[in-house]
């Protein structure tokens, strides 16, 4: 929430327009961020292949923002957990 704050008070000092912050702040869809930026990289196979590198709850977050850093996307926290329980949810299937 701090992120999102701090944007709109740059942006509106900024002389940005309401419409162009909402487009940089909204929250993404797993599925379909999955499909546009993960796919690129690697298929569903990475998730559920016998030995994979990702064995836990907090792995799995860890691999999450490690892709985001290294695609520079800057997910908010929110987005990343939401890809989190998403991978969890369709994939891995962590104990929470």
């Amino acid at each position: 929430m701090i992120n999102r704050t701090a944007l709109l008070c740059l942006s509106l000092g900024f002389g940005y327009s309401l419409p162009a912050l909402a487009e940089t702040t909204e929250k993404i869809d797993p599925k379909t961020f999955l499909q546009e930026k993960c796919s690129g990289c690697h298929d569903s196979s990475v998730y559920t292949r016998k030995q994979r590198r990702v064995n836990s709850l907090p792995k799995l977050d860890s691999q999450v923002r490690m892709c985001d850093a290294q695609l520079g996307i800057k997910l908010f926290d929110e987005d990343v957990n939401a890809l989190v329980n998403y991978l969890n949810e369709n994939y891995y299937h962590f104990d929470k």
